[in-house]
């Protein structure tokens, strides 16, 4: 080797030494890493209002600021997980790739198999990148790797692969794992449909599984028109204030905290009385177990679970559902189903079987929440969400496969007087029938199942009450005290759960009847249909319509009438409490008066969207995108930059130079919509969503604007707003024709090329 190619060049000299870039550059990389993997492991966010959420983006970006200090860890897998996501900030410079992997050996632990995607990402198989670390080091890069790695790391490395080929399944097997119902409904259903017959419950499997699939169908639709949900900036509140207003917003808001706390009550149950019945221990020990648990994840504020650990536990669940049938298959007696009658023949009706039907049927299928909470990470992958919104209709559909398959073998098992008198769920009497192996996989199930969602519920109801505690007295209390308050609802139902073991006043499948007759013929039934009805108007995406006459009047009405019809259904004639029946009439018609109050407002009005983006996320560039009455537009855009001009007709365009660009003007042909939103923002690396400055301004038809040109006296402008967060509402008249969209100084491109 020569002397000269041991020393730096002039250029590198004054660049920097690389070794201190790298050293930069390696904690910009982190960084990102870090918040990349916090994002991914608070899925709880998606269920939380903007503030809240806020709230907990500001907390981590505090503790981001620190990590000069090591407050922030990173491991190696994350940045190989994520080497995609932070490999816009690595220049194309070999020295400096060099002495970043060099940085890397000194700090990390890995193998060469071990990292593919960094290696792609650093360049580290080329000859440049290794002929610079030859003349930098004096060896040899593939030095950076450490010939074997120790059982505990190659565990870590294990598991990290699996979860990153679950984190990279296709959409729509990713939308359907993740969209599956919980199985709550699948453990009470055998209880409450044991005293139908096996063809009525079948029967009605089969009709209750087809109208969810059109309402998950029409939820998964009106999301991924969103940008509220695509984007991640709120869940199903503020998706219904934004498309159907206020009113809908604020019952939708009181029946979804109702609906948790009781839930979290009936998971409770549901957990502490199998665990019960399975290991003999009493049922109120468990249910401290399970508070205590909470408890745990309540301090951390967090549950900290990935896509990948959610998807696995979903696997897992699926596969004991199953396999607990075909285990019991054996145990079945011919004799139990050959005596089948018609479904709804001979059957008398009585209303204290069909409100235990009809309200856990309404749960059996309920996977609407996780269609909202799941939305941004499946839509990331599929933009058009087709595969989204058929994954989502796939999980209902097996769901009700595996329904049948379990009504079938336990009744053709377990006579339905034994059924009829459990009280936990249906593994109690499958334990007594099959034995040991069962107890098991009936454990583990509602272990993952039940115990799991009551962490994320028991989150949820503690980020409520702290929130409406923040906007209340925070400045007044202690920070213990605000915890205990927090945390009060979660402590409210570990001793109404204790009371009801205690006194045995109701079951595990009665509750959970009760429950869902109640809240979620709202919001897994006539939310959906009224948001698919709005956001085919009003939606910001025009996405692959699956089904086209989904969105037919009478389809949506029809299935609108449905789920009223049960809640009026259960107030009238199955419900005999005075209680009950005056809570589900005033539910009702206040769902009623509700809707009269969005319809008046404008639910169905029609709406232009223009749509700017910027996108940091190194997933696809930036953009504009046009859509009315919810379908794509076409428009003449005028794109003016610093210092060039472009002129594109089109719906959809690209930007090709977003930090140059001053303005955006889009002329039509005409516009029928009565209303414009203007959104203007920029994507993170994570996926979130940032607003960005700007004024706007409509013109009018009969005063075109052109070039680039303020407008003058001669040229008035109709209507103009200036919105400084990127994103707002205007009117617009028959004669208007031409939006313009300009930056407002503080993002000026000028100021900051200067």
């Amino acid at each position: 080797m020569s002397i000269e190619s041991t020393f730096l060049s002039r250029d590198e000299l004054l660049a920097g030494l690389p070794a201190h870039r790298a050293s930069m550059l390696l904690f910009a990389i982190e960084s990102r890493t870090a918040r990349l993997a916090n994002h991914d492991r608070e899925a709880i966010t998606h269920y939380l209002s903007p503030e809240t959420a806020a709230e907990g983006e500001r907390a981590f970006l505090e503790a981001l600021a620190a990590g000069r200090d090591g407050a922030i860890k990173t491991s190696i897998q994350d940045l190989e997980l994520y080497a995609i996501d932070w490999q816009p900030l690595v220049p194309d410079d070999a020295n400096l790739r060099s002495a970043l992997a060099y940085l890397l050996a000194e700090k990390y632990r890995f193998t060469e198999q071990n990292v593919p995607a960094l290696r792609r990402t650093l360049g580290l198989d080329t000859q440049p990148v290794q002929q610079a670390y030859q003349r930098l080091y004096s060896r040899p890069l593939s030095t950076i790797y450490v010939p074997e790695i120790s059982p505990a790391e190659w565990l870590h490395w294990t598991w990290s692969g699996l979860v990153a080929r679950l984190e990279n399944l296709p959409p729509f097997w990713m939308a359907f794992l993740l969209t599956l119902p919980g199985q709550a409904g699948l453990l009470a259903m055998p209880i409450a449909l044991a005293g139908i017959g096996l063809s009525t419950a079948i029967a009605i499997l089969i009709v209750f599984g087809a109208i969810n699939m059109l309402t998950a169908a029409a939820l998964a639709e009106s999301v991924a028109r969103s940008g509220t949900t695509r984007f991640g900036l709120g869940f199903l509140t503020q998706l219904v204030n934004e498309y159907l207003g206020p009113a809908g917003s604020l019952l939708t808001s009181i029946l979804l905290s109702l609906n948790n706390f009781f839930v979290l009550i009936v998971f409770f149950l549901g957990v502490a009385g199998t665990l019960q019945d399975v290991t003999r221990l009493p049922g109120i020990l468990w249910g401290a177990v399970l508070f205590a648990v909470c408890f745990y994840f309540l301090n951390r504020r967090s549950f900290g679970a990935t896509v990948g650990t959610t998807i696995l536990i979903v696997i897992v669940n699926l596969l004991i559902t199953i396999a607990i049938p075909l285990i019991v298959l054996p145990h079945v007696k011919a004799v139990n189903l050959t005596n089948l009658q018609p479904p709804f023949s001979g059957i008398s009706f009585q209303p204290a079987i069909w409100q235990l039907v009809l309200g856990v049927m309404l749960s059996m299928y309920f996977s609407h929440i996780i269609i909202v909470a799941y939305a941004p990470v499946v839509l990331r992958r599929d933009p058009a969400a087709g595969s989204w919104i058929k994954g989502s209709v796939a999980a209902i559909f097996s769901t009700m496969i595996i329904a049948v398959l379990w009504i079938v073998v336990v009744t053709g098992a377990i006579s339905p007087q034994e059924l009829a008198k459990t009280v936990g769920t249906v593994i109690t009497p499958l334990v007594v029938l099959a034995g040991p192996v069962v107890a098991l996989l009936g454990s583990i199930l509602v272990v993952l199942s039940l115990g799991l969602a009551a962490i994320q519920i028991a989150l949820v109801l503690y980020f409520e009450t702290n929130e409406i505690i923040s906007g209340r007295a925070s400045g007044k209390l202690g920070k213990r005290t605000r915890f205990l308050l927090a945390i009060s609802p979660v402590i409210l139902v570990f001793l109404i759960t204790d009371w009801i073991f205690l006194s045995g006043q109701s079951s595990f499948t009665s509750i959970l009847g009760t429950v869902c007759a109640i809240s979620l013929p709202l919001i897994g039934g006539m939310l959906p249909v009224l948001l698919l009805a709005s956001t085919r108007r009003k939606g910001d995406f025009s996405t692959t319509v699956v089904n086209r006459w989904l969105g037919n009047p009478l389809l949506l009405g029809g299935l609108y009438i449905f789920f009223l019809a049960s809640i009026f259904l259960h107030s009238l004639y199955l419900w005999s409490d005075p209680i009950t029946k005056t809570i589900a009439f005033l539910v009702g018609l206040a769902i009623l008066i509700a809707t009269l109050i969005m319809l008046r407002q404008g639910m169905l009005r029609p709406r232009l969207v223009i749509e700017v983006r910027q996108n940091e996320n190194g997933r696809g560039g930036s953009l504009f995108t046009i859509t009315a009455n919810g379908r794509p537009t076409l428009a003449l855009v005028n794109l003016t930059y610093l210092h060039d001009h472009e002129e594109i007709h089109a719906a959809v365009g690209s930007i090709a130079a977003f930090a140059l660009l001053k303005s955006v003007s889009f002329q039509f042909a005409s516009m029928s919509a009565p209303e414009l939103k203007v959104w203007v923002h920029r994507v993170s690396p994570e996926g979130g969503s940032q607003g960005i400055p700007v004024n706007v301004q409509v013109m009018d038809q009969s005063q075109l604007f052109a070039g680039d040109q303020p407008p003058t006296d001669d040229c008035p402008v109709a209507v103009e707003q200036t919105l400084t967060s990127g994103l707002g509402t205007l009117p617009l008249t028959r004669t208007a024709c031409q939006v313009l969209i300009t930056f407002l100084p503080t993002t000026d491109p000028a100021k900051a090329a200067a």
